[in-house]
């Protein structure tokens, strides 16, 4: 929509499992790099200029999750974890949180000293999970205070 009608604001990125995604992409401050790397995306978001790239995913966070070697690379983390959160809490210190697979984007350029911060889950789902979703989503325009 050019006129920004369907924007929503959100923390996390949802797309639905075999839709054709078109990201266009830019930046209001520095130059950053918009970075998907389980998906081998990556797209240089430039100040006064739209870059766009188009992938369509195929398997979904759920699916992703149960992949055995994506599984057993999750356990060898939350093992490794587990042996910090004991020292911690030996410590008197609070134990670290289990880890979980998810799709990120991220920010792959050092643009300031938020560059760290800047990053986003993506969650793949199927067509019915990302409509049911997106009914539960606020319109930009409606959140904006009219005088």
């Amino acid at each position: 929509d050019p006129n920004a009608q369907d924007d929503i604001i959100t923390t996390e990125l949802h797309l639905p499992v075999g839709r054709p995604i078109l990201f266009k992409m830019r930046s209001q401050d520095v130059l950053h790099s918009a970075y998907m790397p389980h998906f081998r995306a990556q797209m240089n978001c430039v100040p006064g200029m739209i870059t766009q790239f188009a992938f369509t995913p195929t398997i979904t966070t759920e699916e992703m999750r149960l992949n055995p070697e994506i599984y057993d690379k999750v356990s060898n983390i939350n093992k490794i974890r587990n042996e910090k959160s004991i020292k911690l809490q030996a410590k008197g210190e609070e134990p670290l949180d289990r880890y979980e697979f998810d799709y990120l984007l991220l920010c792959n350029k050092i643009c300031g000293k938020s560059h760290y911060n800047m990053q986003m889950k993506i969650i793949v789902e199927t067509e019915d999970n990302y409509n049911e979703w997106l009914k539960e989503q606020r319109l930009f325009k409606n959140s904006l205070v009219q005088n």
